[in-house]
């Protein structure tokens, strides 16, 4: 193993060869006495607690351990424990990365529900240096009982570079900001999953702690979007290269439309944000005109090239910064000789030009584009390797035929029927998933366990309490779950484009009207804001929405539009599988959030 590859249950044994016939009983008595003292040192030093940030950072005495190691080490004969005593040994499960800050509150329901539902079988954690709660006695309870391997990692082990034959190269300084909180997500990321493929790991599951990965049945009682439409209807206007940005009502969208003799730009507010989607029918706010969304990215990638037409620089790893300029990774620079791989943000022109009825620049692989000089590049055509998607009727049918969330079959096993059906091509090793927002609204569970009432009350977990959600459709960005298994390991021991779609070439780009459709997806994220306490409860940077009430109660409104028709019986099965006893003590202090100081003044640099 790596020296930054580790894990809770891994052992370390010191052996000591004694030539017993040259040494008297003793020394013997004295050697045995020695060893006995340092094996009880090593083990107080593994079993250390760290229950608050000042001390989230301690080691265990690299003296006594025979290579570098950064990180806990829980218990010496955990691997012995996994081979006697668990039952899982040999089931194949998922894997995990969370990044987690003040979430001990969270962290046994996420567990536990995972564990029943996917099933998750190895999970590695890392800890904001902001967080005052350390998750580590949670993830020993689960590491004691040998279902579960778990890996608890601070910034030593992911916040640095690797050079091009994947050695270590520099540490990475992150500064104290909703940006440094950015970098260090990305290369949380994709360390972690490099470390799940070096150790043989298939699929990893890429969420927060307030989220939750379940199936996306269709709803036939709620309102769910329109299933998308390949081609316009008959006596519907298409609308190309638009845009949609926030507004009153459903926002604003632009575009052209198929006019004679040349397209014709448009603008106009439209009524209703949940109809916005490439195939959807969008209708003005005043309901005189409709018009049909064309998939742009789907008819772009009909034209888009392989290669540079010409010569020209080439762009790799291409995106928008703050300044809306084209910033990415370039190579062949014919007009600068500026380095390959250097990172470069060229001046783009994104609005048509007055002459011309169409976009000149369009962000989107193997298109050319032109900077403010005329000078070209080539965007690399980083679409060759995303999923084809499923049409419309198979998503459909696949969605048909997922089980009901009060069943026991797993999420895995739903993945590799879907795979052995359709392949790899339509739904790949980046399985992007929609998210769906769950607000304030309690609704009383029907969970029950064999716990006596009053020992694990089914209140105290976000996935039962809370039932209430938006509109279906609305909440972009979505999550991922990624197969490394497919990922070569070059792409890993780079920085994640984001926390959406973490990997380029193999993830679709999202942007608000791209992200994850909701109808055309087998899986989803639930996004649970909780309580108000629960919300303003993490040492966040972003203090001025982590703090506002105001902010809360907005997204509360936004997700108490419907209630769930379904009920999950996940915690009344979790506790029959582990036992009364096992399952207390897996989700103690689950929902329970005890009172932390922080100052906000330490947020704010």
């Amino acid at each position: 193993k790596s020296w930054h590859q580790r894990s809770l249950s891994s052992q370390r044994e010191n052996k000591f060869l004694i030539a017993l016939q040259t040494i008297s009983l003793g020394h013997l008595f004295v050697a045995g006495a020695v060893v006995y003292l340092l094996i009880v040192g090593v083990l107080m030093n593994h079993m250390t607690l760290l229950p608050t940030l000042d001390n989230i950072n301690i080691r265990p005495n690299t003296s006594l351990l025979p290579q570098r190691w950064h990180g806990i080490q829980i218990n010496n004969n955990i691997r012995q424990h996994f081979a006697a005593d668990s039952k899982h040994k040999d089931e194949e499960g998922a894997s995990a990365c969370l990044l987690v800050n003040d979430e001990n509150p969270r962290l046994p329901e996420w567990i536990a529900y995972h564990y029943h539902t996917i099933p998750l079988r190895s999970l590695t954690v890392a800890v904001d240096p902001a967080s005052r709660l350390s998750p580590l006695d949670i993830l020993r309870r689960w590491n004691d009982t040998g279902l579960m391997e778990m890996q608890l990692w601070n910034d030593d082990d992911y916040l640095y570079e690797i050079d091009d034959n994947g050695v270590k190269k520099r540490d990475i300084t992150v500064t104290s900001d909703v940006y440094g909180h950015r970098v260090r997500q990305n290369h949380f990321i994709n360390k972690c999953m490099a470390d799940f493929k070096r150790r043989n790991k298939q699929w990893v599951l890429l969420i927060d702690v307030d989220e939750y990965m379940t199936f996306n049945r269709i709803d036939d009682i709620n309102q769910e979007p329109d299933f998308p439409l390949e081609k316009a209807p008959d006596g519907i206007p298409t609308l190309m290269d638009w845009i949609w940005s926030k507004g009153s009502a459903g926002g604003y969208l632009e575009g052209w439309i198929d006019t004679l003799p040349s397209p014709t730009q448009i603008s106009f507010e439209v009524l209703s944000a949940l109809k916005i989607q490439p195939g959807g029918i969008v209708t003005d706010v005043d309901g005189n005109n409709s018009y049909y969304l064309r998939d742009d990215r789907a008819v772009r990638d009909l034209d888009a090239l392989d290669e540079p037409p010409e010569p020209m620089p080439v762009l790799k790893y291409v995106m928008n910064n703050s300044d809306d300029n084209l910033c990415g990774e370039i190579f062949n620079d014919v007009y600068d000789d500026r380095w390959d791989k250097e990172w470069v943000c060229i001046e783009v022109d994104w609005d048509a030009p007055e002459s011309e009825q169409k976009k000149t620049n369009i962000l989107h692989g193997g298109y050319v584009i032109e900077d403010l000089q005329q000078r070209k590049y080539f965007m690399e055509k980083e679409q060759t390797l995303w999923p084809k998607r499923l049409t419309v009727n198979d998503a459909k049918e696949a969605r048909e035929r997922l089980p009901s969330v009060d069943g026991r079959k797993k999420i895995l096993d739903v993945v590799k029927e879907e795979l052995n059906r359709y392949g790899y091509d339509s739904i790949g090793p980046c399985i992007t998933m929609p998210r769906l927002r769950y607000g304030s609204f309690e609704a009383p569970s029907k969970a029950t366990t064999s716990v006596s009432p009053g020992e694990i009350n089914p209140n105290d977990f976000v996935t039962l309490r809370y039932r209430w959600h938006a509109a279906k459709g609305t909440y972009a960005y979505g999550k991922t779950m990624i197969d490394v298994s497919k990922i070569p390991m070059e792409e890993l021991q780079v920085e994640a484009e984001n926390v959406h779609a973490p990997l380029c070439h193999y993830c679709h780009r999202q942007d608000y009207y791209y992200s994850p459709r909701y109808v055309l997806s087998p899986f989803r994220v639930n996004h649970y804001l909780d309580s108000f306490e629960a919300y303003t409860y993490r040492k966040d940077i972003r203090v001025e929405l982590r703090q506002s009430e105001d902010r809360y109660n907005t997204l509360a409104e936004e997700g108490n539009h419907s209630m769930d028709t379904e009920s999950s019986l996940w915690l009344q099965e979790f506790v029959q599988d582990m036992g009364s006893e096992r399952a207390k003590m897996l989700l103690a202090g689950a929902g329970s959030f005890p009172r932390l100081d922080w100052n906000v003044s330490s947020l704010v640099r």
